[in-house]
């Protein structure tokens, strides 16, 4: 654990749905967790049936907050989570405009490591898609290189604290995802074309984009 512009940072090991049931400390200032999952999964929004997914066994788990499914790869995703207190300046009631900050960090974080300018999105365009799979939505606080999504962003809020998780791609793989939702048979060419270009993979080291959103965090 190390603390660097009023930002503790936790370094956090364990399976996609271990990372996932983590609960802050009611008590905790500004956090940042560096998610290092062991495994691969399937993570349902917390809203999503669980028929969303091709198949109930392992590697299919649901996360507290909203929003579709996400694929979590260890080698090819980037998973971040930033949590801040109601006391904080950053807090904001809405939830809409709640990312807006977290967003505006990742743009200047991307922006660092030569990804194109982004833009930050203040609204929600779910798409025809998006309600089945996170990346075919865009929502407030994401960050968007040219059309697709640079950075997921969903949140989980209690009266104390808000987590807010953030995903991004390293390798973008959107057949695998496809083939672990569950869709009719004629409506899969449709969500594969959908999914193509719906991602923005950051070429990027993990280490170098986990220090480029630590850098960006406001202060």
């Amino acid at each position: 654990m190390a603390i660097e512009g009023g930002w503790t940072t936790r370094c956090l090991s364990g399976t996609v749905e271990e990372l996932h049931q983590l609960s802050p400390d009611p008590d905790a200032d500004r956090e940042v967790w560096l998610m290092s999952p062991h495994d691969s999964a399937l993570v349902l929004g917390s809203a999503q049936p669980d028929a969303a997914a091709a198949s109930s066994e392992a590697g299919v788990v649901r996360r507290r907050s909203g929003g579709g499914a996400v694929l979590v790869v260890p080698d090819d995703t980037v998973w971040i989570d930033v949590v801040i207190s109601h006391n904080d300046p950053l807090w904001d009631d809405d939830v809409n405009r709640a990312p807006l900050w977290l967003g505006q960090a990742w743009r200047a974080a991307l922006a660092s490591l030569d990804v194109p300018a982004g833009v930050v999105l203040d609204r929600y365009e779910p798409g025809p898609w998006g309600r089945l799979a996170c990346f075919a939505s865009k929502g407030p606080g994401e960050v968007l290189a040219g059309e697709a999504k640079a950075v997921g962003i969903t949140q989980r809020r209690t009266r104390n604290t808000a987590r807010f998780q953030t995903l991004v791609y390293r390798r973008w793989n959107p057949d695998e995802l496809t083939a672990r939702l569950a869709i009719p048979a004629d409506q899969i060419d449709d969500l594969r074309d959908a999914l193509a270009g719906a991602a923005f993979a950051v070429d990027a080291r993990r280490d170098d984009i986990n220090a480029a959103l630590l850098s960006a965090l406001p202060s």
